[in-house]
């Protein structure tokens, strides 16, 4: 758990979308995985002035405090070995009456939801602690990060979680390729598109999540995936419609197949849709490649 220098990145962007540091809380006590010349670059392109770091672990306290303008930074953790400043296990529901119930402006989960199994409790939780203004920032594992945790995710999830009817405002949704940091990627809500948002590549992926909290509502209907819940997509929203026909297969793949080699060539295809998706980019148009420093410079 900690603040590398995509989510230090995150961070600013979220600042310059309006989002409140003043009393924060962090999921898990971070801790600064920043390098010194990466740290230096960043201050140079916010404008801010030298962070201090004392000796020993780099805690995220100093930062918030320093950088942006925190009062309380707080942290959660099911036990103490690192020092956090609130003791919950995130698997239980967060005490009804205690007093950090819609007490915070930033709510930080970089890299802490996907360790907690029951993950629906753990999200209502960051939902009841987050102040009706505030916001919520997740920095998940996405893709090829497997056995990280328990779970990697899919923006679909939170196009799902962070809709105006559950009362929160989604702001940003990018990809980020973790060996990448002068890009991040847009990524196309299923619901705009009318179709899933796929991603296969070769590379370690993080998802970067804002949304805002618009209102205090009482817990709602589970999502449903887009696709199982606009049914128009696919038989205009009517029940029993006929499946859609499909396509008469192509005169190479008939050829193939007589010829015993539709299996053989199909292995070669995927082979080679994996080599492509190895790069260090995203495909369009579900995607749009941003340049980092030109979102988070701030003019001199």
């Amino acid at each position: 758990m900690g603040i590398d220098i995509h989510n230090l990145n995150f961070m600013a962007h979220a600042q310059d979308l309006g989002v409140r540091f003043e009393r924060s809380l962090a999921i898990g006590r971070q801790v600064l995985h920043v390098e010194p010349r990466g740290l230096q670059a960043h201050r140079r392109l916010r404008g801010l002035p030298d962070l201090p770091l004392s000796s020993g672990t780099p805690w995220f306290e100093p930062l918030l405090q320093q950088w942006y303008g925190a009062v309380e930074a707080d942290s959660v953790d099911a036990s103490a070995y690192e020092g956090a400043s609130i003791l919950h296990d995130m698997n239980l529901p967060w005490p009804a009456q205690d007093a950090a119930r819609g007490h915070y402006d930033a709510v930080l989960d970089f890299g802490c939801l996907e360790h907690v199994f029951d993950f629906p409790t753990a999200w209502r939780n960051l939902v009841a602690v987050t102040r009706v203004g505030g916001h919520i920032l997740h920095a998940l594992p996405a893709n090829n990060l497997c056995g990280h945790g328990f779970y990697q995710f899919s923006p679909e999830l939170f196009f799902n979680l962070y809709r105006p009817e559950q009362g929160f405002d989604l702001k940003a949704v990018y990809f980020a390729i973790r060996t990448e940091p002068r890009h991040w990627w847009r990524v196309a809500n299923p619901l705009t598109v009318r179709r899933r948002v796929n991603l296969c590549n070769g590379h370690e992926v993080y998802l970067l999540v804002l949304a805002r909290k618009l209102a205090e509502l009482p817990p709602g209907p589970a999502p449903q995936q887009s696709d199982y819940a606009m049914g128009d997509w696919i038989a205009n929203g009517q029940a029993g419609a006929p499946a859609p026909a499909h396509a008469a297969p192509h005169p190479a793949t008939t050829w193939l197949d007589r010829a015993g080699q539709l299996d053989r060539a199909r292995r070669w295809r995927d082979r080679f849709r994996a080599l492509r998706g190895a790069v260090l980019d995203l495909p369009a148009p579900d995607y749009q490649r941003l340049v980092v420093d030109r979102l988070i410079a701030r003019s001199p």
